[in-house]
């Protein structure tokens, strides 16, 4: 197989991944750049100075060996049954690679039916911009799809100095997925709720500069330390009286409330299943019963 592909849908994920691969010496023959306007255009074409900038799928040629379809999730089954019509190719042994975390490869069918080794190709990266290489490199992917193609999946991993997870199911890939968007988002959302809690008294500078120190602590205590271990405060010391007046202090935020509730039980939970001191199991259960309250 020669190094070749080509990228319908460049957005976040699209373009990050098409310039990964091309400074690695993977060649993008063509991107669809669909409804992009006239300064998106002359923005792919200077980043991809030898590929071919194309707006509608009939005019995509086969000079590639692996297709990413790149575009909303939402559209993803649409613009791979309008590539079947449309394109006028031959899919015998091209693999197309949608990067959907969660929409199933079955939104492939029509290429697959038509000979295309179809698979879901999903990055576990946030991507916050376009145009963001480092994002896709030196990170995890899973792959899911015809087992044939899992050769290609391994070998886009290898290039981009990646490692490559492969489910067994599907549903063992929206898992993948939940627990990526755990990890990724419900960080962001917990820090930024706290520096709304202290927006009022606490500078920004100093805000920020807090967060971003016990984030860095956390992870430390992440890769240090295994389950319940990582947990650190008044949960880890199993101290009722402190979780009470937090939950006291927050009876006006009731999505904060609710917020620390939840994952307070979750970290319980997980420090009695490790807990094998019979007083400390009895003091933990007795903050469960604190936080259900």
């Amino acid at each position: 197989m020669s190094r070749r592909f080509s990228l319908v849908g460049p957005g976040r994920v699209g373009s990050s991944l098409a310039l990964a691969l091309s400074r690695h010496g993977w060649t993008c023959d063509a991107i669809v750049a669909g409804a992009n306007n006239g300064s998106g255009i002359r923005e792919l074409r200077k980043r991809f100075p030898s590929s071919k900038i194309i707006r509608s799928l009939s005019s995509l040629g086969s000079d590639f060996d692996v297709l990413f379809l790149t575009v909303a999730d939402g559209k993803i089954f649409a613009t791979a049954n309008e590539l079947v019509k449309e394109s006028g190719l031959a899919w015998e042994g091209k693999g197309v690679f949608h990067a959907s975390g969660v929409v199933g490869v079955k939104a492939l069918i029509g290429l697959k039916n038509s000979g295309a080794l179809t698979g879901a190709f999903h990055p576990i990266s946030p991507f916050a911009s376009k145009f963001s290489p480092e994002r896709a490199e030196g990170i995890f992917y899973d792959f899911y799809g015809d087992p044939r193609a899992v050769g290609i999946a391994r070998r886009l991993a290898s290039t981009l100095s990646s490692r490559l997870i492969l489910p067994g199911s599907e549903r063992e890939r929206r898992l993948l997925h939940i627990a990526s968007v755990i990890v990724s988002n419900f960080t962001v959302i917990g820090a930024r709720a706290a520096e709304n809690l202290l927006a009022g008294f606490v500078g920004p500078d100093d805000v920020g500069e807090l967060i971003r120190g016990l984030l860095s602590s956390t992870a430390n205590n992440l890769s240090n330390s295994t389950g319940g271990k990582s947990l650190t405060g008044p949960l880890a010391r199993g101290d009722a009286d402190v979780i009470s007046s937090h939950l006291e202090s927050l009876e006006n935020k009731p999505l904060l409330l609710q917020l620390y509730r939840s994952s307070s039980l979750l970290g319980i939970d997980m420090m009695i299943r490790e807990e094998r001191d019979p007083n400390r199991r009895r003091n933990l259960k007795r903050i469960k019963k604190l936080l259900e309250e």
